[in-house]
């Protein structure tokens, strides 16, 4: 099946940077045939573009996507006061409520121009039928892109860290064929990790040929702890135990040193902030500009619902390209086009698909957006890499198509049942009491 999109201006990037031109995008299966002015073909599936940019879908690096269930809870407080909190909540749910809590999650996505997200659940799917499959099967009936890791936490020997171990493992086999789903582990953090399940998992990555992802100094309390321990910084001590020999998301990274920096820098770390939820958890900001000048692949993640509220990627790009400028005092520095860079080519990057995912061009996979631009906030469009990171609200997306098929035409979902889905959500909110 073929789709052509017509009369858009298409956002491309190469070199030497970002840049949009009227062109005409053909689709062939789930990727880009040709991308030219005025293109003709018969027999497609036609996609008027006319007022609208057409880009790169957009890339949540870092997640937690069943966490909708902690939308505007447990707010105002402090890290471990929070985390104690949500995962009072969190004890009681069950594979299906992850599903459905997924599917509310993966709504917001679309809406908001995220075809690809790398997520960090607390349950792995049992069933790839039956019973709703949590985190997987929501992503396989939505037609989105993922990126799953199961966080786990303990000590490698122990029964319940085996159990959830092989869950984690059984999941990635049962979702094997699930192209749009990519499966790495997820270490938790290294205070809940002891170092001989952080050795287990990355040797586990090393015979999957996988990646993985972990929480690393997010927070004051955090660092203190690791610096009484065992008298380093959590990005040392994680580096001493071999994390970092596969390639690695490290999370957050609010309170990364100099020397954390040179070492993430030097063992191709990609590291994905998330600005509101650090501002929101008070946990302050991370070193963005030091790791983007010391060539660290910085990308660009919400975090979960519980301590952002929202899966808005625009907000969060709008976020990102805000408070390093006030933080930093310098309005240069962490622009609109590294932001942008941050939720396309840098995630990609991150998650070893930057040749298919994040960019357009012929050959690459078909996830893209419609961004209309005949909105107040686009008018006049003196910029619009400016517009994307500074004025948009993410409401401006009408038409989101991943692995080439259309999820969102002119603003309705073609493969969730809206209304369902909030209806199972407020009900499982209703039976956990929160």
């Amino acid at each position: 099946m073929k789709t052509l999109i017509k009369n858009g201006l298409v956002l491309l990037y190469d070199e030497s940077g970002w840049r949009y031109e009227k062109k005409d995008i053909l689709i062939n299966g789930n990727r880009m045939e040709k991308i030219d002015p005025d293109l003709q073909e018969a027999g497609c599936t036609l996609i008027d573009a006319t007022d609208h940019l057409v880009m790169p879908g957009l890339i949540n690096a870092h997640t937690h996507a069943y966490m909708t269930i902690h939308r505007n809870y447990a707010d105002d407080l402090m890290f471990f006061d929070w985390l104690e909190k949500v995962q009072r909540v969190e004890d009681g749910m069950t594979e299906e409520d992850i599903y459905w809590t997924t599917l509310l999650a993966i709504i917001e996505m679309i809406r908001s121009g995220t075809t690809c997200f790398v997520d960090m659940t607390i349950k792995s799917a049992q069933e790839k039928s039956g019973p709703k499959s949590a985190v997987a099967g929501a992503v396989a009936e939505s037609g989105l892109r993922a990126v799953i890791s199961r966080g786990l936490a303990g000590v490698a020997d122990s029964e319940e860290s085996i159990m959830k171990f092989g869950q984690a493992v059984r999941e990635m086999e049962m979702f094997r064929d699930e192209s749009r789903i990519q499966f790495i582990h997820g270490p938790h953090a290294p205070y809940s990790c002891m170092a001989d399940y952080l050795q287990k998992l990355t040797q586990s990555c090393k015979e999957r040929g996988i990646r993985q992802t972990i929480h690393l100094s997010e927070s004051q309390a955090e660092m203190d702890g690791m610096a009484k321990e065992h008298g380093t910084t959590p990005i040392q001590y994680v580096d001493s135990v071999g994390v970092f020999d596969v390639p690695t998301i490290a999370a957050h990274c609010v309170y990364a040193t100099d020397e954390d920096i040179r070492i993430m820098a030097e063992k191709g770390v990609s590291v994905a902030i998330c600005p509101k939820s650090n501002m929101k958890l008070g946990n302050g900001f991370s070193p963005a500009m030091k790791m983007l000048d010391a060539g660290i692949n910085v990308c660009l993640g919400t975090d979960g619902c519980g301590s952002n509220n929202s899966l808005n990627m625009f907000s969060e790009m709008t976020a990102a390209g805000l408070v390093y400028k006030g933080a930093n005092r310098q309005s240069p520095c962490v622009d609109a086009a590294d932001v942008l860079k941050m939720v396309t080519v840098n995630g990609a990057k991150a998650i070893g698909r930057e040749d298919e995912l994040g960019i357009i061009r012929e050959g690459a996979i078909a996830d893209l957006i419609l961004v209309n631009l005949n909105e107040p906030q686009f008018i006049p469009a003196n910029n619009i890499i400016s517009g994307l990171v500074y004025s948009s609200k993410g409401s401006e997306i009408d038409t989101v198509l991943v692995d080439g098929k259309v999820l969102m035409e002119n603003g309705k979902l073609t493969t969730i049942d809206e209304n369902k889905v909030y209806d199972e959500c407020r009900k499982i909110t209703a039976r956990l009491d929160m």
